[in-house]
């Protein structure tokens, strides 16, 4: 399986680089709105917006630079990250979690990809228990 976690850490540094620029490339107002229907208004919804596209880009980033140091800590806190987004969607934004493109089912295999990193850098470090 060692040979197949540098394609899941790439693969995954992807979907973060990825959503961070699409999320730039999309229409502002449309985004602001989406956030305005999560309650955040004005300068907040504009900070939260960047905010959303800083921590893509450094979650993303972070992956591909592999700290062996924190990695099990990066892929509890990019699991942390997905079910935040993904419950604030489910919750505000129903159309899009029921949306026929599956914009949160998507969600599940990441999350089993970050299980796996996180697993495999338990026992790197030593930890046969997990």
């Amino acid at each position: 399986m060692t040979n197949t976690i540098p394609l899941l850490r790439l693969s995954l540094a992807g979907v973060w680089l990825l959503t961070a620029a699409a999320t730039l490339g999309y229409p502002q107002a449309q985004s602001i709105a989406m956030l305005e229907r999560v309650g955040l208004q004005g300068e907040i919804a504009f900070a939260a917006l960047y905010a959303g596209i800083a921590l893509d880009v450094a979650m993303g980033v972070l992956t591909l630079i592999n700290l062996r140091t924190m990695q099990k800590w990066l892929w509890l806190m990019q699991g942390a990250v997905i079910l935040t987004y993904s419950s604030i969607i489910a919750i505000y934004l129903p159309d899009y979690a029921l949306h026929p493109f599956g914009m949160l089912i998507k969600n599940i295999p990441l999350l089993a990809i970050l299980w796996i990193l996180w697993r495999d850098a338990n026992l790197q470090k030593g930890d046969h228990h997990v």
